[in-house]
Protein backbone atom coordinates (compact mmCIF):
# COMPACT_ATOMS: atom_id res chain seq x y z
CA UNK A 1 0.00 0.00 0.00
CA UNK A 2 1.09 3.53 -0.73
CA UNK A 3 2.38 5.58 2.18
CA UNK A 4 1.63 9.29 1.90
CA UNK A 5 3.18 11.92 4.10
CA UNK A 6 1.93 15.42 4.84
CA UNK A 7 3.89 18.09 6.59
CA UNK A 8 2.67 21.14 8.46
CA UNK A 9 5.02 23.84 9.67
CA UNK A 10 4.32 26.22 12.49
CA UNK A 11 5.74 27.89 15.54
CA UNK A 12 5.60 26.78 19.15
CA UNK A 13 6.96 29.11 21.81
CA UNK A 14 8.94 30.99 19.16
CA UNK A 15 10.56 27.86 17.70
CA UNK A 16 9.72 26.58 14.23
CA UNK A 17 8.34 23.03 14.26
CA UNK A 18 7.46 20.48 11.61
CA UNK A 19 4.52 18.13 12.17
CA UNK A 20 4.66 15.16 9.82
CA UNK A 21 1.90 12.60 9.37
CA UNK A 22 2.34 9.29 7.56
CA UNK A 23 -0.87 7.80 6.18
CA UNK A 24 -1.65 4.42 4.66
CA UNK A 25 -4.91 4.15 2.72
CA UNK A 26 -5.94 7.49 4.24
CA UNK A 27 -5.40 6.33 7.82
CA UNK A 28 -2.81 8.23 9.87
CA UNK A 29 -0.41 5.56 11.17
CA UNK A 30 2.51 7.68 12.37
CA UNK A 31 3.17 11.25 13.50
CA UNK A 32 6.43 13.09 14.06
CA UNK A 33 7.02 16.51 15.55
CA UNK A 34 10.49 17.94 14.93
CA UNK A 35 12.33 21.11 15.90
CA UNK A 36 15.94 22.26 15.66
CA UNK A 37 17.79 22.16 18.99
CA UNK A 38 20.09 25.05 18.00
CA UNK A 39 17.11 27.25 17.17
CA UNK A 40 15.44 26.43 20.50
CA UNK A 41 18.67 27.26 22.34
CA UNK A 42 18.83 30.61 20.55
CA UNK A 43 15.18 31.42 21.27
CA UNK A 44 15.41 30.45 24.95
CA UNK A 45 18.97 31.73 25.47
CA UNK A 46 20.10 28.56 27.24
CA UNK A 47 21.56 25.15 26.42
CA UNK A 48 19.07 22.44 25.48
CA UNK A 49 17.99 20.29 28.42
CA UNK A 50 14.97 18.40 29.73
CA UNK A 51 13.44 21.59 31.14
CA UNK A 52 13.59 23.31 27.73
CA UNK A 53 12.08 20.26 26.05
CA UNK A 54 9.33 20.23 28.70
CA UNK A 55 8.62 23.91 27.97
CA UNK A 56 8.27 23.05 24.28
CA UNK A 57 6.04 20.11 25.17
CA UNK A 58 3.74 22.39 27.18
CA UNK A 59 3.55 24.62 24.13
CA UNK A 60 2.55 21.58 22.06
CA UNK A 61 -0.33 20.89 24.43
CA UNK A 62 -1.48 24.52 24.09
CA UNK A 63 -1.32 24.31 20.28
CA UNK A 64 -3.19 21.00 20.47
CA UNK A 65 -6.08 22.58 22.37
CA UNK A 66 -6.16 25.85 20.44
CA UNK A 67 -5.14 25.11 16.86
CA UNK A 68 -5.15 21.39 16.06
CA UNK A 69 -8.52 20.38 17.56
CA UNK A 70 -6.95 17.82 19.90
CA UNK A 71 -5.24 15.81 17.16
CA UNK A 72 -1.64 16.51 18.23
CA UNK A 73 -1.72 15.05 21.76
CA UNK A 74 -0.36 11.63 20.74
CA UNK A 75 2.84 13.09 19.30
CA UNK A 76 3.05 15.73 22.06
CA UNK A 77 3.06 13.00 24.73
CA UNK A 78 5.63 10.86 22.91
CA UNK A 79 9.11 10.59 24.43
CA UNK A 80 11.52 12.96 22.71
CA UNK A 81 14.97 12.11 21.43
CA UNK A 82 17.67 14.17 19.73
CA UNK A 83 19.22 13.06 16.46
CA UNK A 84 21.39 15.15 14.12
CA UNK A 85 20.65 18.32 16.08
CA UNK A 86 16.89 17.87 15.93
CA UNK A 87 14.52 17.10 18.77
CA UNK A 88 12.02 14.53 17.56
CA UNK A 89 8.84 13.12 19.01
CA UNK A 90 7.38 10.20 17.12
CA UNK A 91 4.38 8.00 17.75
CA UNK A 92 2.53 5.24 15.99
CA UNK A 93 -1.22 5.66 15.77
CA UNK A 94 -2.75 2.25 16.43
CA UNK A 95 -6.45 3.13 15.95
CA UNK A 96 -8.46 5.92 14.34
CA UNK A 97 -9.87 6.90 17.75
CA UNK A 98 -6.39 7.85 19.02
CA UNK A 99 -6.35 11.02 16.93
CA UNK A 100 -10.05 11.81 16.97
CA UNK A 101 -10.54 15.60 17.00
CA UNK A 102 -12.11 17.10 20.12
CA UNK A 103 -14.85 18.62 17.95
CA UNK A 104 -15.99 15.13 16.91
CA UNK A 105 -17.54 14.76 20.38
CA UNK A 106 -19.56 17.98 20.24
CA UNK A 107 -23.21 17.17 20.93
CA UNK A 108 -25.59 18.66 18.39
CA UNK A 109 -29.17 19.30 19.49
CA UNK A 110 -31.74 20.02 16.79
CA UNK A 111 -35.41 20.55 17.55
CA UNK A 112 -34.75 19.47 21.14
CA UNK A 113 -33.30 16.12 20.10
CA UNK A 114 -29.73 14.92 19.99
CA UNK A 115 -28.53 14.44 16.42
CA UNK A 116 -26.87 11.04 16.04
CA UNK A 117 -23.33 11.24 14.73
CA UNK A 118 -21.32 8.69 12.83
CA UNK A 119 -18.23 7.43 14.66
CA UNK A 120 -15.17 9.48 13.66
CA UNK A 121 -12.63 7.76 11.42
CA UNK A 122 -9.42 8.82 9.66
CA UNK A 123 -11.28 8.16 6.40
CA UNK A 124 -14.65 9.92 6.08
CA UNK A 125 -17.58 7.60 5.62
CA UNK A 126 -15.86 4.54 7.09
CA UNK A 127 -15.92 3.07 10.57
CA UNK A 128 -12.90 3.61 12.83
CA UNK A 129 -10.48 0.69 12.57
CA UNK A 130 -7.37 -0.75 14.14
CA UNK A 131 -4.25 0.36 12.28
CA UNK A 132 -2.27 -2.80 13.10
CA UNK A 133 -2.38 -4.19 9.54
CA UNK A 134 -1.63 -0.74 8.12
CA UNK A 135 1.30 -0.31 10.53
CA UNK A 136 2.70 -3.61 9.27
CA UNK A 137 2.70 -2.12 5.74
CA UNK A 138 4.34 1.07 7.04
CA UNK A 139 7.04 -0.99 8.75
CA UNK A 140 7.78 -2.87 5.52
CA UNK A 141 7.97 0.36 3.48
CA UNK A 142 9.20 3.12 5.79
CA UNK A 143 9.73 6.60 4.35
Amino acid sequence: MLIETTETSGEIRGVRVRWIKACVSGHCVKQLLIYEVEEAETVFGAPFDDAMDRTMQMGMYAVDRIATDGTMWQVATAVSYVVDGRCVRTTKIRHCDEIKPMSADIVIIRDGKRVPQEPWSCVNGTKPISHDALLADENRNPK
